[in-house]
């Protein structure tokens, strides 16, 4: 004879489905504490976000924080290295492509990086002159380095306006709605590949 299933208004059923829920929802601890710790980075910068806060906004307590990063600067690191690599891998897709024939190959996909990534990208570009600083400058300027190499390609003068445009679209991107500041309207996707598409376009 099969087991008999929990019918839906058995109790049983209920609870067995709320735990699964809550399984399938369930993040391991350092997934918290590097998205609690993106946006505390963000809204107070590296110096003024605290250990303590970070770890209460994930549910943990500093202790566990230290035990799986060490420090702040660990944690900072360990938040960031999803984004970093994102960059890495946008910047390697490049080196296959004509950028001039068509920029929206470009400009698409760094503009999807910029949001998917916005509070990281914040600290590499607010916070170069913290105890962040090296680590920005050692592991995000090479990638960026590259990014320009592979602009440099194309004719000049377009290079450096699409390089111009996408310094600029980073750095307001970067700096909207962040957490603690007061929210402004937001340009969408299509506005701001529309944008630098049209400055990457326009001849002198």
């Amino acid at each position: 004879m099969s087991e008999q299933q929990p019918q839906p208004d058995d109790p049983r059923g209920e609870s067995q489905q709320a735990e699964r829920t809550r399984s399938a929802h369930r993040q391991h601890p350092t997934d918290l504490l590097k998205q609690a710790a993106l946006v505390e980075f963000a809204a107070h910068g590296y110096e003024g976000a605290s250990l303590q806060e970070i770890a209460s906004k994930a549910g943990y307590t500093k202790a566990n924080l230290l035990y799986h990063f060490g420090s702040k600067q660990g944690l900072f690191e360990q938040a960031v290295l999803e984004a970093l690599g994102a960059f890495e891998e946008l910047v390697d897709s490049l080196q296959h492509l004509d950028i001039g024939a068509e920029d929206k190959r470009l400009v698409g996909p760094f503009v999807d990086f910029l949001l998917q990534h916005r509070l990281a990208v914040h600290m590499f570009v607010n916070h170069r002159s913290t105890g962040a600083g090296e680590f920005i400058a050692t592991r995000v300027d090479p990638i960026i380095e590259r990014l320009v190499a592979a602009l440099s390609d194309d004719d000049p003068d377009r290079a450096l306006r699409i390089a111009i445009g996408l310094a600029g679209v980073t750095y307001c991107l970067a700096n909207e709605n962040i957490p603690g500041e007061a929210r402004t309207q937001e340009p969408t996707r299509e506005e701001l590949v529309a944008a630098l598409t049209f400055i990457s376009a326009t001849r002198r």
